[in-house]
């Protein structure tokens, strides 16, 4: 009987073919939910890196110096390869396979260098930046529209208000356009929207019909974001956070001998925010960040058109101890927007003048504030721990068999198929997770060997530069004696300038000596010219004075003559 009311049941929805026939499709299509839902996990996660770029520099002698070839570790090699030109050695590199090729003049240049890139070519800090973007929007409208028409006033064919809206077959009007538009001239879908109250009077006769009607809207929302993005970077490298937002632009068209029309133009409208940190040795994280933030605005006016404006905030850097955090808040913004618009006088009459005037009030604030918490990062999630946690949240949840369950499947068919799927899922993932910790071992100790390796490079590097020291230690020991040698040849030689200096200073003494003789002399020859120059001038004087006496003489020897002469005859 039970059967029965079974397969009548059956007869009434359908018939029993149609029942059947629905499994098939119900099966394939859970199989292909399971499938397509299934994680799966990257094989080649473990495969390692080939065994050329994990060799120590290799160097080729040729005319004209020695080459080096060195893979870069943890640094592109651009930055290797310009820093090694800043040093002014001449290096080439392959971005491709992340190489550098190194000029260098000899094995001993090669050295250097290569000490110098185990140096430099260390890992870089690794900093976890944890965001809290706080974004908190109100705004508050109220308005109203008034519509005004009066036809046949008085008998007489005067309307006021122009009749813009709808008419029905018989002429009459069934909608009206606001004579004086509220909120609806800058948001278009606003005439949808309000509660209508006035006084309407339709004859029933076209020409004839009294509006007074007054749309009322208020409106009060608000909008609560709150962001959580987690950035990982190097230090020294920019991370990025954008927000962008499509934001109507109504665009009013106006052509020659159209009617003007209005296009609705699409911008965006982005927030982003970029942090560049800078992790220091004493444990402190310096960020540096640019924050530009977009907003849809209205200007003043009776359309009230938007437009896009930017804000902006860039902060050079900010040092930041480990555990704190740095908050950057106080964007608020606040936009309070009145427009009357009406009849002159009439809208300013008390009551009765809302018929002739509209109001559009919007008051809107904005508040953002950004936390940014730095750290030093420990590193990314292992792969299978990843995947563990996605299937976990794919798992389907355990769950209790609900009375319609029970009735439509008594027997608990799904519920069982349900339990060994999951049993077979689980049965997987332990031969999964086996054969992940194999391979996690050998990648381990893959890593160990490159670490083994990188460890006998390192004391290579140490071998060739004690080798180093020692040829420079023994050159200075030889340039010691050298200098020695050259110390004792220049004692002799000092000595011998010595005794050459106290000759000669003998000799000075001497010829000083000499020379206070001679001044001696030459003061005593010097008295005697002069006694001899002061009997020179008496001798002259002695001499003028015997001339003078003489020519007296001569003079009265004369005179005496010519007294003792007989005087001539006169024959004489």
């Amino acid at each position: 009987m039970a059967a029965s009311a079974v397969f009548s049941g059956c007869a009434q929805t359908g018939s029993i073919e149609e029942f059947f026939a629905k499994k098939p499709t119900e099966i394939e299509s859970k199989m292909i939910i399971r499938d397509i839902a299934r994680v799966r996990e990257n094989p080649h996660i473990y495969n390692p890196l080939p065994e050329m770029y994990r060799t120590p520099p290799r160097r080729l002698v040729m005319e004209d110096g020695v080459r080096m070839f060195y893979f870069t570790r943890h640094h592109p090699a651009q930055q290797i390869a310009n820093d090694l030109k800043r040093l002014g050695y001449k290096v080439s590199q392959n971005p491709s396979t992340n190489q550098v090729i190194i000029h260098a003049s000899d094995e001993a240049e090669c050295d250097v260098i290569e000490a110098y890139l185990v140096r430099t070519d260390v890992p870089p800090i690794q900093v976890h930046i944890d965001c809290i973007i706080l974004e908190r929007f109100a705004d508050v409208t109220k308005d109203w529209e008034t519509s005004i028409l009066i036809e046949n006033l008085f008998g007489e064919q005067i309307t006021l208000g122009e009749a813009r809206g709808t008419f029905d077959s018989q002429g009459r009007l069934t909608d009206l356009d606001p004579a004086f538009p509220g909120a609806s001239l800058r948001e278009s879908k606003r005439s949808t929207f309000g509660m209508d109250f006035g006084f309407w009077r339709n004859e029933g006769i076209p020409g004839h019909q009294v509006r007074a009607i007054i749309d009322i809207l208020e409106s009060r929302g608000y909008l609560k974001i709150l962001l959580n993005p987690t950035l990982e970077t190097v230090t020294g490298k920019a991370a990025t956070v954008q927000i962008r937002d499509r934001q109507p632009v109504p665009i009013r068209v106006t052509e020659k001998d159209k009617q003007p029309y209005t296009l609705t133009k699409y911008e965006w409208v982005t927030d982003t925010l970029t942090v560049t940190p800078y992790a220091y040795a004493d444990g402190s994280i310096g960020l540096k960040t640019s924050i530009n933030i977009g907003s849809a605005s209205k200007p003043e006016g009776v359309i009230q058109t938007s437009i896009i404006t930017q804000r902006s905030i860039d902060v050079a850097e900010n040092r930041i101890r480990p555990g704190h955090s740095l908050i950057i808040g106080g964007m608020r913004k606040s936009e309070n927007r009145s427009v009357i618009r009406g009849v002159p006088f009439f809208k300013d009459l008390p009551l009765i003048g809302t018929f002739f005037a509209s109001k559009d009030f919007e008051e809107n604030a904005t508040e953002i504030v950004f936390i940014l918490t730095p750290s030093i990062s420990s590193g990314s999630v292992h792969y299978s721990e990843m995947a563990d946690m996605i299937r976990e949240k794919h798992r389907t949840p355990d769950y209790d068999a609900i009375l319609d369950e029970l009735v439509a499947d008594p027997l608990a068919g799904d519920v069982y198929a349900q339990y060994l799927e999951d049993k077979a899922d689980e049965a997987r993932a332990e031969t999964i997770r086996f054969e992940r910790e194999a391979q996690r071992a050998d990648f381990e100790a893959e890593q160990d060997r490159l670490r083994a390796e990188q460890t006998l490079v390192e004391m290579h590097l140490l071998e060739a530069q004690i080798e180093q020291a020692r040829r420079e230690y023994e050159q200075a020991v030889a340039q010691n004696k050298a200098a020695q040698a050259q110390a004792e040849a220049a004692a002799k030689e000092t000595q011998v300038q010595q005794a050459l200096i106290s000759q000669a200073e003998e000799e000075i003494q001497s010829a000083a000596a000499a020379a206070e003789a001679a001044k001696a002399a030459a003061q005593q020859a010097e008295a005697e010219l002069q006694q001899a120059r002061q009997k020179a001038e008496a001798a002259r004087q002695e001499t003028e004075k015997l001339k003078a006496r003489q020519e007296a003489i001569q003079a009265e020897i004369e005179s005496l003559q010519q007294q003792t002469q007989p005087p001539p005859t006169e024959q004489e």
